[in-house]
């Protein structure tokens, strides 16, 4: 008769609570998204300095505000770095928007938002994967028909 070499099952076992797992997953999502969208939207031409609307302007401020705040925020270095360049990404686009500057200016200063905004993303995606990295861990589970050493 052949014997059965297989190996013990493992169970992934995550160390968080399943809100924030929830949660890093569906941030993890929405990154990769922005950010294969933005390298769509550059290798295309389409990257968008208009920032006239009132509105535009609004979320441009408060997108600065919030970056540098999260940046201040933040103890790790790369992810400051990366809210550092979110910031400075939505503070030019504003300012190109408000500044009367010439369309080749624009569209320059546009383009290098453009990848430092695909570069802070990437850096907040690294960031993301290891902390999944950390919580998630594979365990042999218990043989349930086995007697306990205890009794």
């Amino acid at each position: 008769m052949e014997q059965n070499k297989a190996l013990p099952k493992q169970e992934i076992t995550v160390d968080s609570n399943w809100i924030m797992t929830v949660g890093m997953a569906l941030l993890f999502a929405f990154c990769a998204f922005l950010l294969i969208w933005d390298i769509r939207d550059l290798l295309f031409g389409k990257v968008e300095h208009d920032v006239s609307h009132t509105i535009d302007v609004v979320a441009y401020a408060l997108g600065a505000v919030y970056s540098f705040l999260f940046a201040y925020s933040f103890r790790a270095t790369p992810l400051k770095v990366a809210f550092l360049l979110l910031g400075t990404n939505y503070t030019v686009r504003l300012a190109i928007g408000r500044l009367h500057v010439s369309a080749s200016m624009q569209h320059f200063a546009s383009v290098i938002c453009s990848i430092a905004w695909q570069i802070a993303l990437i850096i907040i995606l690294v960031a993301i994967a290891q902390w999944f990295k950390s919580v998630v861990r594979r365990v042999t589970p218990p043989n349930p028909g086995a007697r306990d050493p205890q009794l």
